[in-house]
């Protein structure tokens, strides 16, 4: 189309528009829509990416719409509308009056000031997180230092009253209190258990006597880890790393597959790489096993064919480091309620159980049940006959037995933690419920963080009348560490005479830190003697010995355990 021909055109198109009057009604123009885009039908802008715009050939278009129509035929564009040919370069922006466009300028710009302060907002909210996590810092080492100087002058005091006497005869006259009792930790022995290293955990029986602790095999028949009882021989176990939990019998998951109860050999096929275990104390028979996938398998030993219980967290598949088991409790200032403290590396959650009987009618599938089908009452004489059999230990019977019909089924209902952090350990004290949840340096914590908080339940009333009870922690102290984590290693917990205690291995000090639970006060630093800053101390284990009830401390580097005994002092 040359130019004469286009001036031809747009005088008739004038003509056209002069001769068709629109309908008006109000401000609302009907009869035309050349406000709007003819390819998406909404309206131009005046600016943004639907600006108005037009081709060589005079038709308008919003430009991004223009722009991908284009784009979508390459070489061979053409115009929608007279389907003359059209490429990108051929594309005008327009600047008129006549022409009503949306003016989305004020838009666009508080659109791009909400931006900017929801950034700044962002920004200001992480600062003061950061700042209020220094001040804790801070308080936490001014409340050390206090009770130092506190400690200090106590004892140059009792040193410059002794120092003042005339003779030792009237060294009873002002001698201070007998009741003001003091302790610490003192080194018994050291223990070397392997030349190679790779120890990793201890685990403690006080009805026997006997600590093991796993180690590298000695024997070149066995190559694998396995576990040394502290004064009496190597018990071979399997080829990897272990993780053990504290009971006359022995359990180990091993980041492998298969789980493992010794000394009654039963070997149960997982199907993920087991991190973490423990037994469902009191309750002799049962155990359960954390594994990498998230999920949380229990296990009845009498029951050889495989897991009773899968317990999944919701909306959470990162591996299970740590497993407590909580026993119920019928005091009713605390909960009353049995379950399991489930750490993973990103979260803590407390899966409630509920005891309940199984029946022929189906059960309720509102909270992680058992997977186990339970049969109908009529095949109660061929469960009995096959309960009558041998277990099957080495997987041979095809048809292995089923569970008892009469075996209570447990129920499970998930109760999150609103705990933050890289979870590297997890301890318990049933009998109060507490537990120490240890976490490794962030950029928001840079310091590793034991967090001590205790379980409690929250009933949830309607009227008067408790629908059900929710499960929740609360902090009680911050016990802060050094600036730095490499290896993976595990806390203590536990309660004394004197309170509860917590202690941790700390490779800033090259060695260990007890704690006052109490106050939350640091009570002394241990320093075992191979222990250093890439030797750390990488397991912690309370024991007690025959006619004593004080806890003794056994510290656990790669290739050594230190044996520390507690020895009280009278100033």
């Amino acid at each position: 189309m040359n130019d004469a021909e286009y001036d031809e055109f747009k005088d008739l198109k004038n003509l056209e528009n002069e001769n068709k009057e629109p309908l008006k009604t109000g401000d609302v123009t009907f009869g035309e829509d050349s406000d709007n885009c003819p390819i998406c039908f909404e309206p131009w802008t005046s600016t943004g990416p639907h600006k108005l715009c037009c081709l060589r050939c005079g038709h308008l278009f919003g430009y991004s719409c223009i722009s991908k129509w284009i784009r979508s035929q390459g070489k061979q564009g053409r115009c929608p509308q007279c389907n003359s040919n059209a490429v990108r370069r051929d594309i005008r922006f327009l600047y008129t009056k006549n022409l009503r466009v949306l003016d989305t300028s004020e838009r666009d710009r508080a659109l791009a000031d909400l931006a900017i302060e929801r950034t700044l907002r962002r920004k200001a909210e992480l600062e003061a997180a950061e700042h209020k996590a220094k001040y804790q810092l801070l308080h936490v080492e001014l409340t050390q230092l206090r009770e130092e100087f506190q400690n200090v002058r106590t004892v140059s005091q009792v040193f410059v009253r002794h120092s003042a006497l005339p003779d030792s005869k009237s060294q009873s006259v002002d001698s201070p209190p007998s009741g003001t009792h003091r302790g610490q930790y003192e080194l018994m022995k050291s223990l070397p258990l392997s030349t190679t290293g790779n120890c990793r955990v201890m685990a403690s029986c006080d009805y026997l006597n006997v600590l093991c602790v796993s180690q590298p095999s000695t024997n070149p028949i066995f190559r694998g880890f396995g576990v040394r009882k502290v004064t009496e021989a190597f018990v071979a176990l399997r080829q990897r790393n272990l993780a053990a939990q504290g009971r006359c019998w022995t359990t180990d998951s091993a980041f492998s597959r298969s789980y493992r109860v010794a000394p009654v050999v039963q070997t149960y096929q997982c199907p993920s790489p087991v991190w973490s275990c423990c037994w469902a104390s009191p309750d002799p028979h049962r155990l359960f096993a954390g594994c990498s996938n998230g999920s949380v398998l229990g296990f009845d030993i009498r029951f050889t064919s495989g897991p009773v219980t899968t317990l999944t967290v919701p909306e959470n598949t990162s591996p299970v480091i740590g497993l407590q088991y909580v026993p119920r409790c019928g005091d009713s200032t605390r909960p009353t309620a049995g379950g399991l403290l489930v750490g993973q590396l990103t979260k803590i959650t407390f899966m409630a159980e509920a005891s309940s009987r199984p029946s022929s009618n189906h059960l309720s599938s509102e909270t992680v049940t058992t997977d186990e089908a339970v049969p109908h009452v009529s095949d109660l004489s061929s469960m009995v006959e096959a309960g009558r059999h041998s277990p099957d230990l080495f997987g041979a019977n095809p048809n292995p037995p089923m569970i008892h019909s009469f075996q209570a089924v447990t129920d499970y209902s998930p109760h999150s933690f609103p705990l933050e952090g890289n979870l590297v350990s997890l301890c318990l004290v049933p009998e109060n419920r507490h537990f120490l949840a240890s976490y490794r340096p962030s950029q928001r914590l840079p310091r590793v963080r034991h967090l001590l908080a205790e379980l409690v339940s929250e009933d949830l009333e309607v009227g008067t009348i408790v629908e059900h009870c929710t499960y929740t922690c609360r902090e009680l102290h911050s016990l802060w560490a050094g600036p730095r984590m490499k290896m993976l290693t595990r806390t203590c917990l536990f309660s004394g005479s004197g309170g509860m205690t917590a202690v941790a291995g700390c490779e800033d000090v090259g060695g260990a830190i007890v704690w006052r639970c109490d106050t939350g006060s640091r009570l002394q630093t241990l320093h075992p003697p191979d222990a250093t800053t890439e030797n750390p101390v990488i397991d912690v284990c309370p024991f007690t010995t025959t006619g004593s009830d004080q806890f003794n401390l056994a510290l656990l580097t790669e290739r050594t355990v230190h044996f520390y005994r507690w020895t009280s002092t009278s100033l």
